[in-house]
Formats: C-alpha cells, structure tokens, sequence
C-alpha cells in the first residue's frame, strides 16, 4: 500500500516516480477510478499518489504496472525507485549511483510550481520564445529538441488563472514569473532583425498580462556575484515540495539542485541581482525602444 513520505518531503524523483506509475494508466485508457478497481485502491489513494503527497510502494508498482501490460523493463526500474525512496543514502552506499534512473523534463516541474524566478544570460529560455526563435537556436545546435507550444501555452495560461480555476481539484493554482534578463540577450541578432521583432514583441505581451514581472539587467552593472550564469529557481506551493534550481551544464544537460546548500548561491545570486536590475516600468521601456530599433 502507499506509504509516507520520508521527512515529510517529496523529492522530483519521488514526484517523477508519482507520475510515471499513474501515467501508465493511460496505456489503457482508464480513469483513476477504473485503475482503482482493477488493483483494489480507492480513487482517493491514487488521487494522492498523483499528488506526491504519500508514494507509491515497490508493491503498488508492480501491481499497476501489471495491470497496466507495462514492459518488466520500466516495471523494473520504478521499482528500484520506490526502494531507494525509502532511504535514498544509504540504497546509494549499498547499490552505488550508476543505474539507470528516472528522467523528467523541466515542463513537469513546472508544471507543479506557483513561483517561478528565471536568469537569462545567454539566451531566452524555452518557456518565452517563439518558435521561430527557438529553431534558429535548434539550427545552431543551441537547442536540441523541438519546441512543445502547447506544453508552454498550458504553463502560462496560469499567469492568468482566477480563483474559481485555482478552486478546482488538481489545479497547481495560479502562476508568478520573474525574468531577469541581460541587455546582451534581447539586442542579440539570432535569426536577424524579423525574427528578433517577433521575439521582442512577444515578450511585450507577456510583460503585460498578470503574474508576469520582467527585469532587465543593466548592461554597465557589474561585475556581481552570479554574473553570466543562466538558472532557475522554481517555488512551490505545496508545503511537501522544496524549492529547486535547474541549471545547465555542457557535459552533464540539465542539473537539478534540491538541497539547501546546493540552491543557496543561487538565492544570494537573485539577492544580488535585485540592486543591478532595471525597475519593471523602466524595463517594460527598455523593451519597447530595443523592439522599435529593429523596426
């Protein structure tokens, strides 16, 4: 049966693994209640299951993935997680760190996020560009996969979330985002002057719809603590999910940091940002002047 959630915490492990086992039910086409009946859990449980707000035990796995023909291959594998769940160091003493482990994407993160505190450095980050931005990056080899959209879109339809969407089962409730972006990145050229227009002008829109707060970063600033590095702090509002930073790396893609120590340069890197960001109205100003420049 489902089991508590060690300290009270749901690691993104421990939610992938949530994520997983429920989503098998999908393979068949079956509700909650129907999976329910089939492996003698109440909707409710799996409701929770799906939440992370209690984990599903090496048994639980195996019993949906059965029920679900999942292949022995992932059955397997998500077992192992819901082992290592119970004790994450020491199955690692025990078995080592070098099986293979459950994947999830930043979409799913964020999904589950009511906060979201973004540094762009480099470029701009999947969750604000257009597509024709984000296949120039993908020419170049800056971007390896193509653009989801409607994963996007169903991310920042909660900048405008009411209370009554926020109200119902299931909702993560309603969206903040804060971007914080050098000048470098909005002048740049990637994909010439229309391209860039479009981009700019989009995140124009954005700058006006609610729960969206842009900050430009003065290009005469600096130097500073955290400078030139690109990363995102993601909150939560369930009090069971930590906050996280994803960052990225050549060698090593995404690199996902949950523990206090590990995220806490990146809290006095937004600290530190705060004294050499433009306000949101000078920013909003800066943007419509580098957009009207491309013109």
């Amino acid at each position: 049966m489902a089991q508590k959630l060690t300290a009270g915490r749901a690691s993104l492990e421990v939610r992938a693994l949530s994520r997983t086992v429920l989503g098998w039910r999908h393979i068949r086409g079956w509700s909650l209640a129907e999976l329910g009946e089939l492996v003698g859990f109440s909707a409710a449980t799996l409701s929770q299951i799906t939440r992370a707000v209690v984990r599903p035990s090496p048994s639980d796995v195996l019993k949906i993935g059965a029920a679900c023909r999942v292949p022995d291959d992932e059955i397997e594998l998500c077992v192992r997680v819901a082992q290592r769940a119970n004790d994450p160091q020491m199955w690692d003493r025990i078995n080592g760190g070098t099986w293979a482990r459950l994947v999830w994407t930043p979409w799913d993160v964020m999904a589950e996020a009511n906060e979201l505190l973004i540094v762009a450095t480099d470029v701009l980050p999947e969750l604000f560009r257009t597509n024709a931005y984000h296949e120039v990056l993908c020419k170049s080899g800056a971007a390896t996969s193509g653009l989801d959209l409607d994963v996007q879109q169903d991310v920042l339809a909660r900048l405008d979330m009411d209370a009554k969407e926020a109200a119902r089962p299931g909702s993560h409730g309603p969206l903040r985002v804060r971007l914080l972006v050098t000048e470098a990145v909005l002048t740049s050229s990637i994909g010439g002057a229309r391209i860039m227009t479009e981009q700019l002008g989009h995140l124009e829109d954005l700058a006006g719809r609610t729960g969206f707060d842009l900050g430009v970063v003065d290009s005469d600033a600096g130097p500073y603590f955290g400078m030139h590095q690109s990363f995102a702090v993601m909150r939560f509002r369930a009090p069971r999910f930590d906050d996280v930073v994803l960052t990225r790396t050549l060698h090593g893609g995404d690199i996902w940091l949950e523990s206090a120590a590990e995220c806490a340069p990146y809290e006095r890197a937004l600290l530190v940002l705060n004294d050499v960001v433009r306000s949101r109205e000078d920013s909003s100003h800066w943007l419509s002047r580098a957009s009207l420049a491309l013109q």
